[in-house]
């Protein structure tokens, strides 16, 4: 899996950490247009991907609260046909069972269709007013979309029925975040750790808050802890990287983008790093090294070039 970082203009508050986020955090505009869901969805796709080795029973001869287990195990897994097959044909049998609402809301929201998402967590709280997951699932519809004022209100109303619950708190948390209140979101991702300490995303997202801070010492030691327990996560590890590098360890930075994205990415990242630092001698020979390295195909590192001599030429032009 690549990173490597390619902004047309990086800033110095250093938003830039959250693209590797291990839960979907980053702002995006709506994918698509406001549409009814459809609840009797054509299954053949979806059937089609299924495995022929897979020992279940047919779909038909299952309960609604069995394909509903199964949606979730698929889901889990990022089968996303094969889960909203489950999800649909439970809705199908039991138009009133919530959670088949619920995961396929989650499908959809995976898939980027936050209107699709939020309309089917809604029709899972109209069954149900009291549901935390529909409630944060519907904030995380509005956080996904850019909407967070919706968002936090959708997370508040979730933490008056659950205030302990800790994807109330992680969602709450990642709205301070993107929200600029970042200060707000400390406290709470300390709490989410002491709650669940074996979860690397919640040592990897307090990790993201201290780097915002420039908090490059503690951001170093939740990454590492972050990935003790998940080894092989390249988002972690480029984390991790970002870390070092703004804590003035480059050897440590390469290295870890070395293993993640290759050489010549490395040293882009590296370079545009040092450019959200305004270190722009550091930058270009960074960025020179990149294109060293990889001279025909590396095109990231050539616009982060042309960006660092707009930020440079500003630079000049803003001083006395």
């Amino acid at each position: 899996m690549q990173c490597a970082f390619n902004w047309p203009r990086p800033s110095k508050k250093f938003a830039l950490v959250l693209i590797c986020l291990i839960l979907a955090t980053a702002l995006s505009g709506c994918s698509e247009s406001v549409r009814k869901v459809n609840y009797f969805a054509d299954e053949s796709a979806a059937l089609n991907a299924m495995s022929a080795e897979e020992d279940i029973q047919p779909l038909q001869n299952k309960s609604a609260p069995e394909l509903v287990t199964a949606g979730f195990i698929y889901l889990a897994n990022k089968n996303l046909k094969i889960a909203e097959l489950h999800f649909v044909r439970a809705i199908n049998k039991d138009p009133k069972m919530v959670n088949a609402y619920i995961g396929l809301a989650q499908t959809e929201l995976l898939k980027g269709n936050y209107n699709s998402a939020l309309s089917t967590f809604s029709k899972a709280r109209e069954l149900k007013p009291d549901s935390v997951p529909a409630l944060i699932g519907e904030a995380r519809s509005f956080r996904s979309a850019g909407k967070l004022n919706a968002a936090i209100q959708k997370t508040n109303a979730a933490m008056m029925i659950g205030p302990e619950d800790i994807n109330v708190l992680k969602e709450l948390a990642m709205i301070y975040d993107l929200m600029g209140k970042e200060n707000l979101a400390a406290p709470i991702y300390l709490e989410i750790i002491q709650k669940a300490p074996d979860q690397a995303e919640n040592h990897n997202n307090l990790g993201l808050n201290y780097m915002v801070r420039a908090k490059y010492p503690e951001s170093i030691l939740s990454f590492s802890q972050a990935l003790e327990l998940d080894r092989t996560n390249t988002r972690i590890k480029n984390n991790l990287a970002s870390a070092y590098l703004l804590n003035g360890d480059k050897r440590n930075a390469i290295n870890l983008f070395k293993g993640t994205v290759g050489e010549a990415a490395a040293y882009n990242n590296i370079g545009y790093l040092y450019m959200t630092q305004q270190r722009f001698d550091e930058a270009e020979q960074a960025l020179n090294k990149a294109l060293q390295l990889n001279p025909r195909h590396y095109v990231r590192a050539q616009q982060n070039l042309e960006n660092l001599k707009e930020m440079r030429h500003a630079a000049h032009a803003s001083r006395p």
